[in-house]
């Protein structure tokens, strides 16, 4: 149940941008903070059981160099190698700590971008350029926080993703524990200034171009699409735009978390990709990136904005029956 000073402030609260609002006795019914946590665990189980062997394979792809294991010559072949000598399931190596890793840190980037761009807008900054360019603000800032926050858990994925025959869950386990041992805790941040410097930019960019393209085609196609339609389109064309434009961070960061001792750090890591494999190695794993992240994009965003609707709908409907 929705308490009376929750509900005050999604009467109060203004529609969503490109969102045609739901008006009871002049109310602008909206999913409360909660539900919106429920439609952002729903997008991000649906997103990580569909997207895990992409991600699989474009961690090999840019862990090869370094891991020496079996050398894959693209996507396809990399899907048909895992499935031949590994088995299907290896396709799906990580998948329990990417969704421990993926619930928590969806719930507090897409409620917090939310929360961030809403609070933005109903500021004194209203009609500046730093309300006009909120979504690349917010997006930026949930991303930090989401980033930092599931790092450790980031680190074990792309380490088990990595691994490859019978190497699993204890062997990865007790690497890490020996490197913290070694090291200190503070390792398990191994691979976050890549990862900020991949993602940040990445949901900065992606938030800005969702919400141009959701406009655009809500302005031009408000006739034929669905809100769905709409959700999708927008988080799939933004999404790749942001993928490919990042994706150099991604490589440094997967061979960061990857390696061990002096040849982790992320100066000799650049010199060493550029050396060895020239500006291609900045962008190995591009093809299956982008086929993971474009759906995943659009498959969170339009999950994440359906659930809101429902909600929303189902309160439209509970008020105007009351009423």
């Amino acid at each position: 149940m929705t308490d009376a000073s929750e509900l005050e402030i999604i009467e109060n609260a203004p529609p969503l941008p490109n969102e045609k609002p739901r008006i009871v006795h002049g109310r602008v019914m909206q999913a409360s903070s909660t539900e919106r946590m429920i439609a952002a665990c729903g997008g991000a189980l649906v997103t990580s059981l569909l997207m895990t062997p992409l991600d699989v394979v474009k961690t090999r792809l840019q862990s090869q160099e370094i891991s020496g294991i079996r050398h894959l010559d693209g996507t396809l072949d990399g899907l048909a190698k895992i499935v031949r000598y590994e088995g299907p399931a290896a396709l799906f190596r990580g998948l329990s700590a990417g969704l421990v890793m993926s619930v928590p840190a969806t719930v507090t980037y897409f409620v917090g971008y939310d929360y961030i761009r809403d609070h933005i807008q109903q500021s004194r900054f209203n009609d500046t350029m730093f309300h006009h360019y909120s979504p690349l603000w917010a997006g930026g800032v949930a991303r930090t926080v989401a980033a930092a926050f599931v790092s450790p858990l980031e680190l074990f994925r792309t380490r088990i993703q990595a691994a490859e025959g019978s190497e699993g869950f204890s062997a990865v386990w007790k690497g890490i524990t020996q490197m913290v041992q070694q090291e200190g805790p503070a390792t398990l941040w191994r691979g976050l200034l890549p990862t900020m410097l991949r993602d940040v930019p990445f949901s900065a960019v992606y938030w800005m171009g969702y919400e141009k393209v959701k406009h655009h085609l809500n302005t031009k196609h408000h006739d034929t699409l669905s809100n769905f339609q709409t959700a999708f389109l927008a988080g799939a064309s933004s999404g790749m735009t942001a993928a490919v434009l990042t994706h150099p961070f991604d490589v440094i960061k997967t061979q960061r978390q990857v390696s061990c001792g002096h040849d982790a750090r992320i100066g000799r890591l650049i010199q060493m990709i550029a050396t060895t494999q020239g500006y291609r190695g900045f962008f190995r794993g591009v093809v299956p990136r982008v086929f993971k992240v474009a759906p995943s994009c659009a498959i969170m965003i339009s999950s994440y904005e359906v659930g809101k609707r429902f909600f929303a709908d189902r309160r439209h409907i509970a008020f105007s029956s009351a009423s």
